[in-house]
């Protein structure tokens, strides 16, 4: 196998015996040959089919961090680390009017509904309750994730209900959001390449690129929307990041890569000036910082001052943890931080290893930190025990 700047060159089953042909002739002679069908023919063709395999492995694993090459699980790495995140499947969602008892409560998930020249299925996907006419507007989502077509002149039998609804009323299907299945590796792979267009406006990925010179790294970006958490109203954006400049001037490039038309969410507001001077609220929210304490205990070999020591796996975790980028809403593992601590010179074993948010009494050993967190360490949370 042959590595060079344009890729990677596998050997064919042929050159990888008349490699192995040529090691061995140095051992017994230049006149020495693989005979076909041999004894040591039929070892070599396992020996050599294994390495086949290895290589076609390592020349796979290798593609899949050209962004033009990778696919599935790779793809969905590769391509997030700048922001581009994969769509997962949606259900059709829509509003059509029951009607029924009056104040009549119903759970979500108890009303089942077909379309009338169709096989596919929705459900209700919230609790209400009707009016004293007995009517309800209703929000039904397919059972499916996949591309199912509904419009508002769509007529529905009621495949399942409680006792007290018992039928439409006579009004056309509303807020119709088509839904679609997971993108295939093709569509995500032209939706990438479309994201790093940065003067792009209104799109997800394209705000994504525009906003990320405002933060370290775009792990500690987050925009959300009802492609993101289906909880969300349709036209509304929450935006987290934890940004390196004033609130201010966020707020402003929000504003200018985003544009108007959306409804901003968040706990931080900003007041801006529009083009025609008009008041404009952006709001976002500011990441929380959790402070994050390491403890472990580490065995010190002989001749070496643990004082030195330590500082030095306090040095080696933090290099760790920039090249790491430990981003919002992440879990963390307290055995990954043992890698950094064993590769410090002195240190001959690590006993036990767990970790805490400040905050908290109980060191464990992991940590989930929630959409809006961002860890945060410092030497001074990182303490150390040296046993004998």
């Amino acid at each position: 196998m042959e590595i060079t700047n344009t890729g990677m060159k596998t050997d064919n089953y042929d050159e990888i015996i008349s490699n192995i042909e040529t090691s061995l002739q140095e051992s017994f002679g230049a006149d020495f040959k693989i005979k076909s069908k041999g004894l040591l023919d039929k070892i070599l063709e396992l020996i050599v089919n294994s390495e086949l395999e290895y290589q076609s492995n390592i020349e796979l694993l290798g593609s899949q961090y050209a962004p033009e090459n990778a696919i599935n699980i790779w793809q969905d790495e590769l391509y997030e680390r700048i922001g581009v995140a994969r769509l997962s499947a949606q259900p059709t969602t829509f509003t059509k009017a029951l009607s029924g008892a009056a104040d009549y409560t119903v759970s979500a998930g108890s009303i089942t509904i077909r379309s009338k020249n169709g096989e596919h299925e929705f459900i209700n996907i919230s609790d209400f309750t009707t009016d004293e006419t007995g009517k309800a507007y209703v929000d039904f989502e397919s059972v499916e994730s996949e591309n199912i077509s509904v419009t508002e002149t769509d007529e529905f039998l009621i495949v399942s209900a409680p006792d007290g609804i018992d039928s439409f009323c006579d009004e056309n299907v509303s807020k119709i959001s088509q839904g679609h299945g997971r993108e295939s590796d093709d569509d995500y792979r032209v939706r990438f390449r479309s994201s790093k267009a940065l003067n792009s406006r209104a799109t997800r990925n394209a705000n994504i690129a525009n906003l990320t010179k405002y933060v370290d790294n775009v792990a500690f970006l987050s925009i959300i929307d009802k492609n993101e958490d289906l909880s969300m109203t349709p036209g509304t954006l929450l935006i987290i990041a934890k940004h390196n400049t004033t609130d201010n001037i966020f707020a402003q490039a929000i504003f200018d890569t985003v544009g108007v038309g959306v409804i901003y969410q968040g706990d931080t507001t900003v007041l801006l000036k529009d083009d025609c001077g008009e008041d404009i609220k952006v709001k976002f929210k500011n990441a929380e910082e959790i402070q994050i304490e390491i403890k472990s205990e580490i065995k010190i070999r002989s001749g070496y001052y643990s004082g030195s020591v330590i500082t030095n796996i306090r040095k080696n975790i933090t290099d760790y943890i920039q090249k790491r980028v430990f981003g919002l809403g992440v879990i963390i593992y307290a055995t990954e931080f043992i890698i950094p601590i064993l590769e410090t010179d002195g240190v001959e074993a690590v006993s036990t290893i767990s970790i805490k948010r400040g905050n908290e009494e109980t060191y464990v050993d992991n940590i989930e930190l929630e959409r809006d967190e961002v860890p945060v360490f410092g030497e001074e949370n990182m303490i150390f025990d040296v046993s004998e």
